[in-house]
Protein backbone atom coordinates (compact mmCIF):
# COMPACT_ATOMS: atom_id res chain seq x y z
CA UNK A 1 0.00 0.00 0.00
CA UNK A 2 1.06 3.56 -0.69
CA UNK A 3 2.04 5.40 2.40
CA UNK A 4 0.55 9.12 2.37
CA UNK A 5 1.78 11.97 4.43
CA UNK A 6 -0.02 14.34 6.16
CA UNK A 7 0.41 17.25 3.03
CA UNK A 8 -1.34 14.85 0.40
CA UNK A 9 -3.94 13.26 2.40
CA UNK A 10 -5.09 17.33 3.27
CA UNK A 11 -4.86 17.72 -0.82
CA UNK A 12 -6.76 14.67 -1.15
CA UNK A 13 -9.47 15.95 1.25
CA UNK A 14 -9.77 19.26 -0.41
CA UNK A 15 -9.93 17.20 -3.95
CA UNK A 16 -12.33 14.99 -2.57
CA UNK A 17 -14.31 18.61 -1.32
CA UNK A 18 -14.23 19.97 -4.36
CA UNK A 19 -15.03 17.23 -6.39
CA UNK A 20 -18.32 16.84 -3.96
CA UNK A 21 -19.23 20.48 -4.51
CA UNK A 22 -18.71 20.42 -8.24
CA UNK A 23 -20.80 17.24 -8.18
CA UNK A 24 -23.29 18.61 -5.91
CA UNK A 25 -23.49 21.35 -7.85
CA UNK A 26 -24.42 19.47 -11.70
CA UNK A 27 -26.68 17.16 -10.01
CA UNK A 28 -28.39 19.19 -7.29
CA UNK A 29 -28.25 23.02 -8.49
CA UNK A 30 -27.53 23.04 -12.08
CA UNK A 31 -31.15 21.16 -13.01
CA UNK A 32 -33.03 23.33 -10.34
CA UNK A 33 -31.48 26.58 -11.80
CA UNK A 34 -32.42 25.41 -15.37
CA UNK A 35 -35.70 24.47 -14.32
CA UNK A 36 -36.38 27.31 -12.27
CA UNK A 37 -35.53 29.12 -15.66
CA UNK A 38 -37.71 27.03 -17.71
CA UNK A 39 -40.88 27.82 -15.38
CA UNK A 40 -39.89 31.99 -15.83
CA UNK A 41 -39.81 31.80 -19.65
CA UNK A 42 -42.75 29.59 -19.38
CA UNK A 43 -44.79 31.70 -16.93
CA UNK A 44 -43.57 34.64 -19.17
CA UNK A 45 -45.43 33.43 -22.51
CA UNK A 46 -48.58 32.30 -20.29
CA UNK A 47 -48.98 35.70 -19.33
CA UNK A 48 -47.63 37.08 -22.93
CA UNK A 49 -50.50 34.88 -24.46
CA UNK A 50 -53.09 35.73 -21.27
CA UNK A 51 -52.83 39.63 -22.36
CA UNK A 52 -53.58 38.30 -25.99
CA UNK A 53 -56.61 36.61 -25.12
CA UNK A 54 -57.45 39.79 -23.08
CA UNK A 55 -57.07 42.54 -25.91
CA UNK A 56 -59.12 39.74 -28.26
CA UNK A 57 -61.72 39.38 -25.39
CA UNK A 58 -61.45 43.56 -25.33
CA UNK A 59 -62.42 43.48 -28.93
CA UNK A 60 -64.97 40.58 -29.08
CA UNK A 61 -67.43 42.89 -26.41
CA UNK A 62 -66.73 46.09 -28.34
CA UNK A 63 -67.86 44.35 -31.35
CA UNK A 64 -70.64 42.66 -29.54
CA UNK A 65 -71.59 45.86 -28.31
CA UNK A 66 -71.87 47.49 -31.59
CA UNK A 67 -73.78 44.58 -33.28
CA UNK A 68 -76.56 44.88 -30.55
CA UNK A 69 -76.46 48.83 -31.23
CA UNK A 70 -77.05 48.29 -35.09
CA UNK A 71 -79.84 45.65 -34.24
CA UNK A 72 -81.31 47.77 -31.76
CA UNK A 73 -81.01 50.62 -34.85
CA UNK A 74 -82.22 48.56 -37.49
CA UNK A 75 -85.31 46.93 -35.01
CA UNK A 76 -86.29 50.62 -34.58
CA UNK A 77 -90.46 50.96 -35.52
CA UNK A 78 -90.09 54.79 -36.30
CA UNK A 79 -90.07 55.65 -39.81
CA UNK A 80 -88.11 57.94 -41.09
CA UNK A 81 -90.47 60.63 -42.56
CA UNK A 82 -91.79 60.96 -38.70
CA UNK A 83 -88.39 61.59 -38.19
CA UNK A 84 -87.85 64.27 -40.14
CA UNK A 85 -91.38 65.79 -39.12
CA UNK A 86 -90.67 65.56 -35.44
CA UNK A 87 -87.17 67.11 -35.54
CA UNK A 88 -88.36 69.71 -38.00
CA UNK A 89 -91.32 70.72 -35.54
CA UNK A 90 -88.84 70.81 -32.33
CA UNK A 91 -86.19 73.29 -34.31
CA UNK A 92 -89.17 75.05 -35.77
CA UNK A 93 -88.29 74.32 -39.52
CA UNK A 94 -91.51 72.63 -39.82
CA UNK A 95 -92.78 75.88 -41.44
CA UNK A 96 -89.57 76.14 -44.11
CA UNK A 97 -90.01 72.54 -45.23
CA UNK A 98 -91.68 72.90 -49.08
CA UNK A 99 -92.05 69.05 -49.43
CA UNK A 100 -90.88 65.28 -47.61
CA UNK A 101 -90.60 62.88 -50.49
CA UNK A 102 -90.52 59.22 -49.86
CA UNK A 103 -88.33 56.94 -52.46
CA UNK A 104 -89.37 53.30 -53.13
CA UNK A 105 -87.63 50.91 -51.28
CA UNK A 106 -85.54 48.45 -51.62
CA UNK A 107 -85.00 44.91 -50.02
CA UNK A 108 -82.54 42.65 -49.35
CA UNK A 109 -82.90 39.78 -47.52
CA UNK A 110 -84.24 40.72 -43.98
CA UNK A 111 -83.54 44.13 -44.42
CA UNK A 112 -85.08 46.75 -45.98
CA UNK A 113 -83.63 50.11 -47.51
CA UNK A 114 -85.60 53.51 -47.19
CA UNK A 115 -84.47 56.38 -48.52
CA UNK A 116 -86.63 59.99 -48.14
CA UNK A 117 -86.34 63.34 -49.61
CA UNK A 118 -86.48 66.50 -47.87
CA UNK A 119 -86.53 70.16 -48.73
CA UNK A 120 -86.22 73.42 -46.63
CA UNK A 121 -86.23 76.78 -47.99
CA UNK A 122 -85.28 79.87 -46.44
CA UNK A 123 -83.06 78.84 -43.15
CA UNK A 124 -80.25 79.74 -41.13
CA UNK A 125 -77.14 77.47 -41.19
CA UNK A 126 -77.37 76.67 -37.42
CA UNK A 127 -80.91 75.18 -37.81
CA UNK A 128 -79.88 73.37 -40.62
CA UNK A 129 -77.04 71.47 -38.56
CA UNK A 130 -78.96 70.71 -35.66
CA UNK A 131 -81.45 69.50 -37.86
CA UNK A 132 -78.84 67.16 -39.58
CA UNK A 133 -77.36 66.37 -35.85
CA UNK A 134 -80.76 65.23 -34.69
CA UNK A 135 -81.10 62.84 -37.04
CA UNK A 136 -77.91 61.44 -37.24
CA UNK A 137 -78.27 60.67 -33.25
CA UNK A 138 -81.50 60.09 -33.07
CA UNK A 139 -81.34 56.19 -32.09
CA UNK A 140 -82.34 54.83 -35.64
CA UNK A 141 -79.50 53.62 -38.31
CA UNK A 142 -79.58 56.62 -40.95
CA UNK A 143 -77.45 58.87 -43.07
CA UNK A 144 -77.07 61.56 -45.53
CA UNK A 145 -76.73 60.12 -49.13
CA UNK A 146 -77.12 63.68 -50.75
CA UNK A 147 -76.69 67.49 -49.25
CA UNK A 148 -77.34 70.40 -50.74
CA UNK A 149 -77.09 73.80 -49.76
CA UNK A 150 -77.62 76.84 -51.93
CA UNK A 151 -77.96 80.53 -50.63
CA UNK A 152 -81.51 82.15 -51.40
CA UNK A 153 -82.29 85.81 -52.71
CA UNK A 154 -84.30 86.80 -50.74
CA UNK A 155 -82.00 86.77 -47.27
CA UNK A 156 -78.20 86.73 -46.60
CA UNK A 157 -78.72 84.76 -43.98
CA UNK A 158 -81.05 82.08 -45.20
CA UNK A 159 -80.29 78.87 -47.63
CA UNK A 160 -82.31 76.85 -49.29
CA UNK A 161 -81.30 73.22 -48.42
CA UNK A 162 -82.13 70.12 -49.86
CA UNK A 163 -81.54 66.56 -48.13
CA UNK A 164 -81.37 62.91 -48.67
CA UNK A 165 -81.60 60.69 -46.35
CA UNK A 166 -80.89 56.27 -46.08
CA UNK A 167 -82.03 54.20 -43.62
CA UNK A 168 -81.88 50.39 -43.18
CA UNK A 169 -84.84 48.86 -41.40
CA UNK A 170 -85.49 45.01 -40.80
CA UNK A 171 -88.87 44.09 -42.47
Amino acid sequence: MIELNKREKFLLQILAAVAGVLALYFIVISPILSLRSRINTEFESNMAKLNQLDKIYGEYREVRDKVSQFNAQINSTRGLTSLIEENAQSLNIIRNKTYTRDRPTITQGKFKKVSADVRFEGVDINSILNFIYRMENSGILTKISYLRINQTIKGRNTYDVTITFNSVTSQ
